[in-house]
This record gives structure tokens, C-alpha cells and sequence, in this order.
């Protein structure tokens, strides 16, 4: 699903986005400020923190990229699986 974080679309999935939520109650929304880059599909491109935040945030913000790119990979490799099948 898509969310908007930091005025960013971002591709999460519904237990990613509710430890995000524990995360802004915990640290404030400002935490994910300016944090990071998402491309046009929603999926973080990079993390390029500007001033100090919490370890949990980050460690989210990397996780939920890496995540974001497996989750992808994993489409891409069903695609071409089902086309070899097909054949």
C-alpha cells in the first residue's frame, strides 16, 4: 500500500506502517523529516539523514528500503518465472 510520509509517497506494507506509527509517537513525526528520497513507485532510493536522529528510525527508514527492493525483486522474478512457463 501506499502511504504518505514526509509529504513523500512510500510503498509500506500494513505492519511496517503501524511500527512507524510507534516510532512518531516515540520520536515525533519531525524524526522523518528530510530523512530520505523515494522514486515515483514509492520505493526509497536513499537515506541521507541531516542532523542527529534515533538509531530505531534509521535502522526502520534502511530495513523498510531494503524491504521496498526485495518485495520488487521478488515481482520481477514472478514475471519472468510465469513468462518461462508459458513458453
Amino acid at each position: 500500500m501506499i502511504k504518505g510520509i514526509d509529504n513523500k509517497k512510500v510503498d509500506i506494507n500494513e505492519i511496517e506502517y503501524k511500527y512507524y506509527q510507534e516510532l512518531v509517537k516515540k520520536h515525533g513525526v519531525s524524526s522523518f523529516s528530510d530523512l530520505f528520497e523515494t522514486n515515483e513507485e514509492g520505493c526509497i532510493t536513499i537515506v541521507k539523514p541531516t542532523k542527529s536522529i534515533s538509531w530505531d528510525v534509521i535502522f526502520f527508514v534502511q530495513n523498510l528500503m531494503i524491504n521496498q527492493h526485495m518485495r520488487s525483486n521478488d515481482k520481477r522474478i514472478s514475471a519472468i518465472e510465469k513468462e518461462m512457463g508459458e513458453k
